[in-house]
């Protein structure tokens, strides 16, 4: 693998059976960002997988925020192995203290109904301007990801359109890309839930990250490709908030659902 991006999936295995060490990325002292927790606990569960099988669910809790330049070790548990369904749990330490866990599902691609195609994705992604995140990302490697961000609406039919695709070589892997999809998508995630209010996560006027994250992955992604995340966040309470979001391809299908929940307390 070459590149930044690519680089923070490029998990070395540790001495361990089942167990992979993915990179720091930031900082010294600032709390880790939790898309590459998830997308690296996604790519080590992948190793474990044989080939042809695609993941269909992840779900995702942080337990502590993590230092952003430390190492990460993920150990992966092959909870069930089927020939068509197989189950994965991972757990991330850092410095020997517990960070992230997180379990995983795939199955061989069958024949069956589809639903959940658009006609086409509202608006062009080329015709906006390139925005970036919502707020200060320096995990991000952004000269290798294209963001352009179009908000609509406002109080609780407050809706985001994040539009991205990544600007580096991709290998065919439909498994790597998934991961990517996995980074990518965790960036303010939970900003809807705040914005709905009049507020976001870069004015600094609440406390807020992600607790659990939610992945059901429907078909292939590909993220050198121009994706959709629409967002929405329809509720919040007791200093909590939930943030559902829909992963849509350039021809108008859904590639994944996404569902975080996370802290939104004010200061």
């Amino acid at each position: 693998m070459t590149g930044v991006l690519l680089g923070l999936l490029d998990l070395r295995p540790d001495a361990v059976p089942d167990a992979w060490i993915g990179p720091g990325n930031g900082p010294a002292g600032k709390r880790a960002f939790g898309g590459q927790f998830i997308a690296a606990a996604l790519t080590a569960a992948c190793r474990t997988v044989p080939e042809g099988v695609m993941p269909t669910s992840l779900h995702v809790q942080f337990l502590r925020g993590g230092d952003a330049a430390e190492p990460v070790t993920y150990q992966v548990e092959r909870v069930l192995d089927r020939r068509s369904a197989m189950s994965r749990r991972v757990v991330g330490r850092q410095r020997g203290s517990l960070v992230v866990t997180a379990t995983a599902g795939f199955a061989t691609p069958a024949a069956g109904p589809e639903h959940g195609r658009r006609r086409s994705p509202p608006g062009d992604p080329t015709q906006l301007a390139r925005t970036g995140p919502a707020g200060p990302a320096p995990a991000m490697p952004l000269d290798e990801i294209d963001i352009r961000i179009s908000d609509h609406g406002a109080g609780e039919g407050f809706l985001r359109r994040f539009w991205w695709r990544t600007t580096v070589p991709l290998p065919d892997d439909p498994l790597v890309h998934a991961c990517v999809a996995s980074f990518v998508t965790d960036v303010y995630m939970m900003d809807p839930a705040l914005r709905v209010h009049g507020h976001s996560m870069s004015d600094r006027s609440h406390r807020t990250w992600t607790t659990d994250a939610s992945t059901w992955f429907h078909r292939r992604i590909r993220a050198d490709h121009w994706n959709l995340l629409e967002s929405t966040s329809p509720a919040a309470a007791q200093g909590r908030g939930v943030v559902t979001g829909s992963l849509v391809d350039a021809e108008g299908a859904v590639a994944a659902t996404l569902v975080h929940e996370g802290l939104v307390a004010a200061r």
